[in-house]
């Protein structure tokens, strides 16, 4: 569960709040347009807010439902591509899947 403030975007947190760097990665690669920018107008809307939620805690000892509000920011840095930069899931002309593995993301949230 997400703190009770951004109760609005507790319904992405099954699909979009993945545990690694990679998975969110892979969500964006194998999710449509349609549900990426679902997710990335209302995360958008409340990152200045959720940034300041999340500036009360340290990053390697937050709270469950703080880790998971970060999960999701991170998981915008990921959709942000799709959104503002290549217009579709993933890179133009590029394979999927393909040999790109990210082996390390934010510590402790990789």
């Amino acid at each position: 569960m997400l703190p009770n403030e951004f109760n609005e975007l507790q319904r992405f947190v099954e699909y979009w709040a993945a545990p690694t760097a990679q998975r969110r990665f892979e969500i964006r690669c194998e999710s449509d347009m349609t549900a990426i920018t679902e997710f990335y107008d209302s995360v958008l809307a409340r990152g200045e807010d959720i940034l300041r939620y999340l500036e009360k805690f340290p990053l390697a000892n937050m709270p469950p439902q703080a880790e998971l509000l970060f999960k999701l920011l991170l998981s915008l840095a990921h959709v942000a591509m799709a959104v503002e930069i290549h217009g579709e899931p993933r890179v133009p002309h590029s394979p999927y899947p393909n040999g790109l593995r990210i082996t390390q993301g934010p510590i402790p949230l990789g």
